[in-house]
Formats: structure tokens, sequence, C-alpha cells
């Protein structure tokens, strides 16, 4: 291939590649030039909507605004939701600020968006809680889910076809607490479903809960356990010689002394042993039939507890420091180690780990208009 022919073929190379950036990023310049000129909305979303799936990442959100403000001004409702829920779940209302419009143009799409910002039932994340500081947080038995939103909005908590729980959320933190009992009884997979609503917008996530449950190694007592003081029913007690001794000194001189030796049996009851491992919330896993210990009627607020231990300890240290006292953090993760540390009957030692990974995606909306 001679000189020529590779010049001819690089610079229709480089023309191609220039059309293609100017096909991609020019849309703001024309876009301005409609908000300047024109303003017909029809050719705006013709013009965005064919070209939204080409567009980088970066520039999306920018797109889905002015497409959402178009479907606004045509009057078409279902239009104008598909792309606000894709400039808010889709694009985390990222967008640039639009200073590629006029002034006029650019203050009337962010008023509108604006607007939309105190209304829009926007997730911003779901999350699991790590805790306070190094604490973790495992009130009750309860392992706290927080959805973070922006505004007031119903929702609807269930796994599979099971609704576990329904209400409002209000704008900021909200925790659903997931039975801690049943989620670290076994390893597996579990599906959850939110619905949040807001008018005519009903919202979906598909929260998948990945639960690895490590129980401990055969037992190894640290010292000589002690005989238990309660036996479970069917085995023989094993009796146990205890002596007492009373001494009374005056002036580093003994001058009475007494001893007493008895032979006690461990308590022999017929309860059965507890279905429990975790020991985490004991009596609402052993009647859970039993409404009154479900945990709607013994429940307390996770951030309201926060605060009032943040208060009772700034008030401490401000009388014992004359210091001011940072308010606690809450850490959210998505992916969280718990470990629970206990003895058994025979006063063993054992260690229960459990690894929970969090992730979530975004379901068809429901826009009854």
């Amino acid at each position: 291939m001679d000189v020529k022919k590779k010049i001819l073929l690089l610079v229709g190379a480089a023309t191609l590649l220039a059309g293609g950036l100017r096909a991609q990023t020019s849309w703001r310049e024309d876009a301005a030039q409609i908000f300047s000129t024109t303003k017909d909305y029809r050719a705006l979303s013709d013009l965005l909507g064919g070209r939204f799936e080409g567009l980088p990442v970066e520039e999306k959100a920018d797109a889905a605004a002015l497409l959402a403000y178009a479907a606004r001004k045509l009057d078409d409702a279902g239009t104008e939701m598909r792309w606000l829920v894709e400039y808010f779940e889709g694009r985390n209302a990222q967008d640039s600020g639009l200073s590629f419009l006029d002034l006029s143009g650019q203050t009337e799409v962010l008023g509108y968006l604006n607007d939309w910002k105190l209304k829009f039932p926007w997730i911003a994340s779901i999350a699991l809680i790590k805790g306070v500081g190094d604490e973790v947080i495992i009130p009750q038995g309860t392992l706290p889910l927080v959805v973070e939103i922006q505004n007031r909005a119903l929702y609807k908590f269930a796994e599979g076809t099971n609704v576990l729980k329904g209400g409002e959320f209000l704008p900021g933190f909200n925790v659903i607490g997931l039975d801690a009992n049943l989620l670290f009884s076994r390893s597996g997979k579990r599906t959850y479903f939110l619905e949040v609503k807001s008018g005519p917008l009903i919202l979906k996530r598909q929260i998948d809960l990945d639960v690895n449950v490590s129980w401990p190694a055969p037992p190894v007592a640290a010292t000589e356990p002690a005989p238990p003081l309660v036996v479970p029913a069917g085995q023989v007690p094993p009796s146990q010689t205890r002596e007492y001794r009373l001494s009374m000194f005056v002036g580093g001189d003994l001058v009475m002394s007494s001893s007493k030796t008895e032979t006690v049996r461990p308590l022999v009851i017929g309860i059965p042993r507890s279905n429990n491992p975790v020991f985490l919330k004991p009596d609402y896993y052993t009647k859970r039939g039993d409404p009154w210990m479900s945990p709607n009627f013994n429940t307390f607020s996770i951030f309201d507890a926060i605060g009032l231990l943040y208060k009772a300890l700034k008030d401490l240290w401000n009388k014992r420091k004359g210091k001011t006292v940072e308010p606690p953090k809450i850490q959210t993760v998505q992916d969280l180690t718990l470990k629970f540390r206990n003895r058994n009957a025979s006063g063993y030692q054992w260690e229960l780990k459990v690894d929970l990974n969090l992730w979530t995606k975004s379901l068809p909306y429901v826009f009854r208009n």
C-alpha cells in the first residue's frame, strides 16, 4: 500500500471518529438551540430519545432531565414519569447543572426538577448497619435493614408473597427489622421485595441477602468446666461436694473460724434444650405463635436509643472535661461479618460467625395516571 492510500485511510478513519464524537456530544448544543429559539419540545424529545442509549453515562442524567421536561410540556404524563424514574432511580439525580442552556432555559428546567425532588419517592440507598464505632447493633434479635429515602412515601416489604411489614417511610433513614434468629439459623439466599408508593407512582426494589453461617468446630474447653447446675431431663446429675469456711480476724489475729461441708446435686428439670442456638431472642423464637411476643409489640427505635445514649455520654463528658463530644456515627455497609461468642451448658466456649452480603436492583415501576 503506497503512502497516499495510507494517508487517505487515516483521514477517513479520523473523519468517522470525529463524526461519531460529534453525534454523541453535539446534542447539548442542539438542545440549547431549541431552548433559545423555537422551544419545539417535540423536536427536543425526538432528538434526545433516539440518542439516549448511545450517550456517555455521565451525560444521561442531563438528557433524562430534558426528556422529562419536554414530556411535561407535551402533556405526556406516562413518558414524563418514565424519564423521571430514569433521572432519579437510574442516574441518582446527578445532573451537571445544565449550564449549557441559556439562563432562562436553565432556570425553567432546574425549577421543574427541584419541584420533583420535593415529592419523588427516591430511594437513595438500602444497606445494613455495621454499628456505631466498633459496637455491632443487633437489638432484641433483630437485624436492622436501613432504607434511606428522600421524601415521605407508603411502603410494603415482603418475602416472596408474604408481606412482612408495611407503613410509611419518613424522609431520611428508616429501619426495617429482619428476624436474626431465622436468618442465622442456616446459610442461604433470602430475597425480599420493597415497594414504595407516592401518588400514582409505585417504585419496586428487589433485595437479595446472602447469609453464610459458619458453625463452630467441636468444642474445646479452655479450662476444665464446672459441672452444670441444671441438668436436662433424662440425665443422671453428678453430685458435688462443697466446703464453706468463715473466719474472723481482729488486728490481724484469727479469733474465730467455722467450716461446713455439704453435698449438692444439680437441679433436674424437664425443660427441653433451646431450639434457638444463636440465643439472640429466645422468648420470641420459642413463642412465635403468641402475638404479644411479636416484634411489633416489643420494639424500640434504634436511633432514639442511640440519641439518648449520646446525650447521656455527652452530658457526662461535659461535666468531667468541659468539652463537646462528637455524636456517634452510624456506619452502613453492603457486606457485614458478625461474630457471636457464648458458652454451652457444659461451660465450653464456641463462636458463631455470620457473613452477610446485600445487593439490590430496581424492578419495573407502576404508574397509574
